[in-house]
């Protein structure tokens, strides 16, 4: 019944209220095709004029280009003809059926498309609001000074009113309806767009692993943890040898490539409950939940290994890197953030002392990491 193709133009969360006055516009004019075919059957079973029954078939039609009109995409087209036309059609029948027939219902069925138009200028909703205030004062004035060209009686009347009301409240009820769905819609997105900005907050924007703000915030939620389980943690400094000479060699672009993918192999490489983060240019941060001193040790040279023994292509050349890891215990109580230290002065001592080296570090003494002491 809806142009998918055309709601899929309003998919942003900025756009759903023009999603729903889209919607809200097609239901209405379906509702006002068929209130206007129900008045047209109710005026054929009564046995009204050929003339009466036509104005009100054509009515009927009209409201049927309007649908389509609307559901091709000319919203502003079907949305004023609308009005207008409601507007007429309310004005016609209170002179051929009067007052109590209940034709006034349609202007107040039709309002609610007026708000919910975001489009509408200042100056257009002051003129549409005149219109319609000036054809209600016009109907009632209509009431009181005509009577009505077809006399129905009291029973024809009472029909006539029933279905205008129970079909305008079916309107209206279908409004409610997806306002509430378009609300709970929006409280949707809003929450996943929240989740996706949370998301891209804590990550770094080239590797796409965690940031140092949220490595930061994870760490201390790993100290409160190690205290209440008694049990320590690992942290690894790790810090690309000699990158400089690969952003001179083979470009920027380059460095990034190599960034990106010794992201991904040490990520890989790693446990599943273990977290790398990218900490400053070509360094990385590596957590180790309830992780022992042997743990870390074998972890960093496992990781040391892995990358000297890999190479990255790039637009047909191989680079090859190594990195220098500096690890660390934190034991229940320490101080975690003195602890990235010490990790960074045994990183630091192994770039002095030869690079392409794990060094652990322990009470201000460093040990470098080789695989037949581990």
């Amino acid at each position: 019944m809806l142009n998918k193709k055309f709601l899929d133009q309003y998919d942003p969360i900025i756009n759903e209220r023009d999603r729903l006055f889209y919607q809200v516009l097609i239901v209405l004019t379906l509702a006002a095709i068929l209130i206007s075919f129900v008045v047209s059957i109710v005026l054929v079973v009564v046995k009204v004029t050929q003339t009466t029954a036509i104005y009100t078939i054509s009515v009927c039609l009209i409201y049927i280009l309007l649908y389509f009109i609307s559901r091709g995409g000319s919203i502003k087209a079907g949305f004023y003809g609308l009005i207008y036309l409601t507007c007429l059609a309310g004005i016609m029948g209170m002179v051929m059926f009067g007052w109590k027939s209940g034709v006034y219902l349609y202007l107040f069925v039709i309002m609610p498309v007026i708000f919910f138009n975001n489009s509408l200028k200042k100056n257009e909703m002051i003129g549409i609001s005149l219109v319609y205030s000036i054809t209600l004062l016009f109907l009632i004035f209509l009431s009181f000074a005509i009577p009505p060209i077809i006399g129905f009686n009291s029973f024809q009347l009472q029909v006539l009113n029933i279905s205008n009301t129970l079909l305008s409240g079916l309107a209206l009820g279908g409004i409610s309806h997806l306002d509430n769905r378009n609300a709970k819609r929006i409280a949707n997105r809003l929450i996943e767009a929240n989740e996706k900005l949370s998301y891209q907050a804590s990550r770094d924007s080239l590797t796409n692993l965690i940031n140092r703000r949220r490595m930061n915030e994870l760490i201390e939620m790993e100290h409160i943890r190690s205290m209440r389980s008694a049990k320590p943690f690992g942290l690894i400094m790790a810090d690309i040898d000699d990158f400089k000479q690969v952003n001179d060699a083979f470009g920027h672009a380059a460095g990034d490539f190599v960034l990106i993918q010794l992201a991904h192999l040490l990520s890989t490489t790693l446990r599943k409950q273990d977290l790398i983060a990218r900490w400053e240019g070509e360094e990385f941060l590596i957590l180790l939940p309830e992780t022992d001193l042997n743990g870390v040790q074998v972890t960093a040279e496992k990781l040391r290994q892995v990358v000297s023994q890999s190479s990255f292509s790039y637009q047909g050349s191989l680079i090859q890197v190594t990195i220098s890891f500096g690890s660390v215990v934190c034991e229940p109580g320490d101080d975690w953030d003195q602890s990235i230290k010490n990790a960074d002065g045994a990183l630091y001592y192994g770039k002095n002392h030869g690079k392409n080296l794990s060094v652990y570090a322990d009470k201000g003494t460093y040990l470098v990491t080789r695989s037949s002491n581990i």
